[in-house]
């Protein structure tokens, strides 16, 4: 029977890797200000061709209503995102060294 090798300690986890949730919560936001971008502009054509229909009407009205939801929260989530962002990177700045040299001459 083989003994056992020795186990080699995990290496320390990537300090970039606490900036992947401010990076989601970004690109969400960009993503939902772009749907609601492309759906609305959908939806106006949409209403445009389909007459003055009163369900046509109602239906466009809470399309309209949804869609800007969506891109109120799209706005806020991207705003969190970029600051959450600010906020790792001064974080980061300020607790390694490692973008800090010092070079001696």
């Amino acid at each position: 029977m083989i003994p056992d090798a020795p186990r080699a300690k995990p290496d320390a986890p990537n300090p970039e890797r606490r900036s992947d949730a401010a990076l989601i919560c970004f690109c969400a936001g960009i993503a939902l200000l772009g749907l609601s971008w492309v759906l609305g502009f959908g939806g106006a054509m949409a209403g445009m061709m389909s007459g003055s229909a009163p369900v046509a009407a109602v239906g466009l009205a809470s399309g309209v209503i949804a869609l800007l939801l969506g891109a109120a929260a799209g706005a806020i989530l991207t705003l969190v995102g970029v600051i959450w962002l600010l906020v790792r990177v001064i974080a980061d700045q300020r607790e390694s060294d490692r973008y800090s040299r010092e070079v001696e001459r």
